[in-house]
Order: C-alpha cells, then sequence, then structure tokens
C-alpha cells in the first residue's frame, strides 16, 4: 500500500473517531439536561397537587395549623426555586400563579376564626340530640339519657367527620353542660359518674382523630 493512501486511510480514522467521540458527548450531556428539566417539572406538579389539597381543606384549617402548612410550602417553593430556569415558560407563571394563591388562602379565615352558624347548631342539636334538642327544657330525671343520646350518635357519625364537625359538637356538649349544672342538685351520683364518663369518651374519640388526621398529613409530605 503506498505511503499516500496509509495516511489517507489514518487521516480518516482519526476523523472518524473525533466526531464519534463528539456524538457520544453531546448524547451523554443531552439527557442530563432533559432529566434536569424534568425534574424541575416533576417538582411544580407535585406542588399544584398539593396547593390542591390545601384549597380544598382550607374551610376546615385552623389557624393552630398554618405554621405547619406555610413551613411545607415555604420547603417546596425554594426547591422549585433553586431550578426555576428549567422551567418553561407555562410553568414558570404557574408557579407564580401558585404563589399568588397560597397568600390570598393565607388571608383567609382559618376555620377556627369563622362563628358556627345558629341554624347549623339549631340542625346538630336534632341530629345528635334527637328528642332532647331542646336543651334549655331538659329535665333532670333526663339528663342522664340526653348525653347518652348525644355520644350514641357522635360513636355512629364522627368517622367522616372534619374538624368542624367536631367544633359543632362540642359547642352542644357545651350547652348541655349548661343545663346540667343548672339541675345538678337533682342528678344522681350515678347520673353524675356516668355523665364525666360519657364527656371524658367525647374528648378521646376528638383527640383520638386529630392524632390520626395529623400522622395522615405528615406522610403526604
Amino acid at each position: 500500500m503506498r505511503k499516500g493512501n496509509v495516511l489517507g486511510l489514518m487521516l480518516g480514522l482519526s476523523v472518524l473517531c473525533a466526531t464519534t467521540g463528539w456524538a457520544q458527548t453531546q448524547e451523554e450531556t443531552k439527557p442530563a439536561k432533559e432529566t434536569q428539566e424534568s425534574a424541575a417539572e416533576q417538582e411544580l406538579r407535585s406542588f399544584k397537587e398539593w396547593m390542591r389539597t390545601q384549597s380544598d381543606k382550607i374551610a376546615t384549617t385552623t389557624r393552630a395549623e398554618w405554621p405547619t402548612i406555610k413551613n411545607d410550602f415555604s420547603r417546596q417553593a425554594n426547591k422549585i426555586e433553586n431550578s426555576f430556569q428549567n422551567l418553561s415558560e407555562n410553568s414558570k407563571r404557574e408557579f407564580l400563579e401558585l404563589k399568588t394563591r397560597f397568600q390570598e388562602l393565607e388571608s383567609k379565615p382559618m376555620a377556627d376564626e369563622v362563628p358556627l352558624q345558629a341554624e347549623e347548631v339549631r340542625l346538630r342539636e336534632k341530629e345528635l340530640l334527637g328528642s332532647f334538642s331542646n336543651v334549655q327544657g331538659i329535665s333532670p330525671i333526663h339528663m342522664r339519657e340526653a348525653y347518652i343520646r348525644f355520644m350514641q350518635n357522635v360513636r355512629a357519625k364522627r368517622q367522616n367527620w372534619t374538624s368542624r364537625d367536631w367544633d359543632y359538637a362540642d359547642y352542644i356538649l357545651q350547652n348541655l353542660g349548661k343545663r346540667k349544672a343548672t339541675v345538678e342538685e337533682k342528678l344522681s351520683t350515678l347520673d353524675e359518674i356516668k355523665i364525666r364518663t360519657l364527656i371524658g369518651e367525647f374528648h378521646t374519640l376528638r383527640s383520638g382523630q386529630e392524632f390520626k388526621e395529623s400522622q395522615r398529613a405528615k406522610k403526604q409530605k
């Protein structure tokens, strides 16, 4: 083989190897960029779902719960802001809109800051007390039975209750307590013991459900 042909062949191989190496480098760097962009968009999708959940339950969120929600918001928002430039233009706008939406939610009254509605109280009294819904008219002889009826209905309905439902039930229980105080001297010791037991059960059930909800919220983070 002539010397010129050998040199030509070697030169061609060098160019081919260099081209192949460049193409491989491009292929290796391209997925990294795409993966980075995909991660940023995925964070935004998770953030949108989280915001949707907060919006849906804002009517039952208390002011005491808000610091935890705000910390969760800041954690997620900061992650997205760190990769903000990897978002598409539409996603950038969506993210800014979500931040504005959160500020609007924060400015709304929380569930425990909204007064209970008188009409709703009357409906709940009928639902939980039945024939004893006229609390001020409960006689001493029927006071124990009124508490028993109340707790029977609480047990039956509590599984689907929100914190607002518990607020109404607690208010009715307080009204029962006020009525009981006016007739207390006419109650037997057994009645007193039974009523105290039922009141304790109510608060135990409420605390138990609040604990389950807080654990569920932690798992969703």
